[in-house]
């Protein structure tokens, strides 16, 4: 009896003193915040180099310190940041038997864009008539035409290829750009040529020019760098500085996602070209120098990165004084020191968010999720190379009840690599049902038949794998946990562990040492997942981590690469969608809903108008592009900005 009594006097004890502990644990984290803006995070970031870059508590560090050439706006338009203006174009070349073909072709072409209309036209070529016509320039070079086109795409060219073979002149084809590859009928090389802002300085106050963008180009490719952005570079043929403010980027052929590509962070030259990249963890990684609203401060290990602002910024200086990244050791310390203001904001836990809603202390931000939880299988193991074990694997694991109980409803389940979200994203792709008699009758097919301790056996091995989770998520900690027991239904054996996110990207994931494991995607607004899917991209520290190849994928993703047209970016973008889902290389779980919480009036906004010296001050609202947007011009209502004395000192 007594040791009944202590049991349960016990327990209640124990959760107050684990209680107090971890709002301690908070409290200590307090600072003096005077002007400064507190985030708090689990993840503590790999690394601030923004090209070596690939979980999100790095990015979001690294989004405050640097800038791209363009940027989106609060409605997810393309719009300028490091670069003023930037013009598309394409040269188009066409190869000839003989000069005297060539020039045929010229006349052509010149009584087609300029002579009159004589006879029937066929509609794909009528837009080449007149002061609108796409061809923008024409000239002979040997036995080559070059046209110079208004806008990157191959639909232009391809209605000039049937205008010239109509005319019987010999048509001579360019090798393909892959080994192997079909030969093309023309070359069609797309230009972006930027124009840089004059009035951008590196935080060290070197001025920034095109030597860093060409810089940043050479590095992002440099394999010795190992960036995850490489595959967006890969069919750029050359970067050129003619002045330093103007960058030309010429393309080996279309590439619908090159204008995103640049909106990636941008590397002081000056600093970095002089070391090798292995080195650059010693003196920048983790003190970099950026052209960003904040500049980097400090970093304590497991405790916290300091940001402070940047006076200097091309915007104008930031209201705030300082922003701090506080690394938090789990769920309930972040959510305590939250509620003890200790940090600012909190991604809500699904479970918390109905109590948020009902009490007017705190601003709600909720959309739906951009973001999806999956289990990858690492398709190196003989396991999972069985695409009847993934399947039988997929329907075992019961995903409207993790739906249910682990978010609380509060999202959809997943139907592969887009959301709902997306303009581009099937939803004629349907979900693998929960059905563990055919996730049975699928591993019997396999060779997996029940042992005497009914975990399955094949060739006298179990059917068993370790699976990989890191600390401090409660949700994939969960998951690791339902799949464990749900499997266990259809006799397959799964441990669980669970590690330090640093040490589960270094030692597991960049290597590509693991059975299974429990990770999530945070996606952009973009179509191109080349570098998530493509068979290139498997090698250590690249994003294909579980080593899916797929031909059929392959060409899918090349193909998506270089289409401009919207429905034929709808239908490339379903078929990706379903082969991939089909193929299952991931257990595809769910798409969460995203709720964030602020105390109520604690940050308002005061950004520039359109006009100016003109400057509009609001509430912080939920945009496009997220609730977070401009948190350079963010501002506790307890130090307000005083806009007066900037004057016309505002850098636009």
């Amino acid at each position: 009896m007594r040791t009944i009594r202590l049991f349960l006097y016990g327990i209640p004890i124990l959760l107050i003193v684990l209680l107090v502990a971890a709002f301690l644990n908070a409290t200590f984290l307090s600072v003096a915040k005077k002007n400064e803006m507190s985030i708090g995070t689990i993840g503590e970031p790999s690394t601030l180099n923004p090209i070596q870059q690939a979980d999100s508590a790095s990015s979001e560090v690294g989004g405050l310190i640097f800038n791209g050439l363009l940027k989106y706006n609060h409605d997810l338009y393309i719009v300028g940041d490091l670069a003023t203006d930037w013009t598309l174009s394409q040269e188009t070349t066409f190869q000839f038997a003989t000069e005297e073909e060539a020039k045929k072709a010229y006349s052509y072409l010149i009584n087609l864009t300029k002579g009159p209309l004589a006879g029937y036209l066929p509609p794909e070529l009528i837009k080449f008539k007149g002061p609108d016509s796409p061809i923008k320039e024409i000239k002979v070079s040997g036995c080559t035409l070059i046209l110079k086109l208004s806008q990157p795409g191959l639909s232009d060219s391809e209605a000039l290829l049937g205008f010239f073979k109509d005319t019987k002149l010999h048509l001579l084809p360019f090798s393909s750009l892959e080994p192997g590859g079909k030969e093309r009928p023309f070359k069609a090389e797309p230009i972006i040529h930027f124009t840089l802002r004059r009035d951008v300085r590196w935080h060290d106050g070197a001025l920034f020019t095109s030597a860093d963008v060409l810089f940043t180009y050479k590095a992002i490719i440099d394999p010795r760098v190992a960036s995850p952005r490489s595959s967006d570079f890969e069919l750029v043929s050359s970067v050129t500085t003619p002045t330093p403010y103007e960058v030309i980027v010429r393309y080996k052929k279309p590439f619908s996602p090159a204008l995103l590509s640049w909106m990636g962070a941008i590397l002081p030259a000056h600093l970095l070209e002089s070391s090798k990249p292995a080195n650059w963890a010693d003196f920048y990684n983790r003190h970099p120098i950026g052209t960003g609203p904040f500049k980097f401060d400090s970093w304590k290990t497991n405790e916290y990165i300091r940001l402070v602002k940047n006076t200097d910024y091309y915007l104008g200086s930031p209201w705030l004084d300082s922003v701090v990244f506080r690394v938090l050791p789990d769920p309930l310390t972040l959510r305590l020191a939250f509620e003890t203001h200790q940090v600012d904001f909190w991604n809500v836990d699904p479970w918390a968010v109905k109590s948020f809603e009902k009490d007017k202390r705190f601003d709600l931000f909720s959309s739906s999720g951009n973001m999806y939880n999956y289990i990858g299988w690492n398709l190196r193991r003989p396991l999972f190379q069985d695409l009847r074990v993934r399947k039988a694997l997929a329907q075992a694991v019961n995903i409207p009840q993790m739906i249910k109980y682990i978010i609380y409803g509060r999202g959809v389940q997943s139907t592969g690599i887009f959301t709902p979200k997306m303009w581009f994203f099937d939803p004629q792709v349907k979900a693998l049902p929960y059905d563990p008699t055919t996730a049975r009758a699928l591993l019997d097919q396999a060779g997996w038949k029940p042992g005497s301790d009914g975990i399955r056996v094949k060739d006298g091995k179990r059917l068993s794998f370790t699976l990989l989770a890191n600390n401090g998520n409660e949700i994939r900690r969960d998951i690791a946990t339902l799949v464990q027991d749900d499997l266990k239904q259809v006799g397959v054996e799964v441990k669980v562990e669970i590690y330090e996110w640093a040490v589960l990207l270094k030692r597991f994931v960049n290597k590509g040492e693991f059975d299974a494991i429990v990770l999530g995607w945070g996606l952009g607004n973009d179509f191109d997942q080349y570098a998530i899917w493509h068979s290139s991209q498997t090698h250590p520290e690249e994003l294909n981590f579980v080593d899916y190849k797929n031909p059929e994928v392959d060409h899918l993703l090349s193909d998506l690469r270089q289409e401009y047209s919207r429905p034929e970016i709808l239908k490339l973008a379903g078929e990706l969608q379903q082969t991939i889902y089909n193929d299952q290389p991931y257990l595809f779980l769910f798409v969460p809903e995203s709720t964030s919480v602020l105390w109520k009036n604690s940050y308002r906004l005061r950004q520039p108008g359109s006009k100016a010296g003109e400057w509009i001050d609001s509430p912080i609202t939920m945009t496009k592009a997220g609730w977070s947007y401009n948190m350079e011009w963010f501002y506790r209502p307890e130090y307000p900005p005083k806009t007066e004395a900037l004057g016309n000192n505002l850098k636009r």
